[in-house]
């Protein structure tokens, strides 16, 4: 007979059952006090089958600035542009030269020129580079734009501290073998 001390314990939810498990994600928020902030979010999804497996970045830009006194949690928050985020998808290749970055091994991604992506409807480049000036760092930031459309292209940047980073290529180097074969 189960009782409350020896029954089983309940079964986690499913990661498939889109109600109940929600995928991990990895939210970096940068606001500032001029309303020029960022925030990015990474997303991975692991090699499944016959299915490569890729981390997306999606970037979203400050909306609002931090408003009220810091006391009696009275403050409202900075707020950030999800709505009209930037989403990049990046393979094996991409974060393998991300992580060039980031380790130090080279001072910014594919020698300055960034990731070039041509979806057919629009162009993105990814840009990663070490930076010293004005506050070291790893600059990370995407442009994009609509191949048909007048103007400028879509921007986001957010600068990772040094110790951001350095947990960040911790990260990208742990999730290449799940990315490559779903292990």
């Amino acid at each position: 007979m189960n009782t409350p001390e020896t029954a089983a314990p309940a079964a986690a939810p499913s990661p498939t059952d889109p109600q109940k498990a929600y995928p991990p994600r990895l939210v970096f928020y940068h606001p500032n006090g001029k309303g020029t902030g960022c925030a990015v979010q990474f997303d991975l999804r692991p090699a499944a089958g016959d299915r490569e497996g890729c981390l997306f970045a999606a970037f979203a830009n400050q909306k609002s600035v931090a408003e009220g006194p810091r006391t009696a949690g009275s403050r409202q928050a900075a707020t950030f542009n999800w709505t009209e985020k930037i989403t990049v998808k990046l393979n094996f290749s991409d974060v393998c030269q991300l992580l060039m970055v980031l380790s130090g091994k080279v001072p910014s991604a594919c020698d300055g020129k960034g990731l070039f992506h041509d979806t057919g409807e629009t162009v993105t480049i990814i840009h990663m580079a070490r930076q010293t000036e004005p506050v070291a760092g790893i600059a990370f930031e995407v442009s994009k734009k609509r191949k048909n459309a007048d103007g400028a292209p879509q921007r986001s940047r957010i600068l990772f501290t040094e110790a951001e980073s350095l947990g960040l290529s911790r990260l990208f180097s742990a999730i290449l073998l799940p990315l490559a074969f779903g292990i």
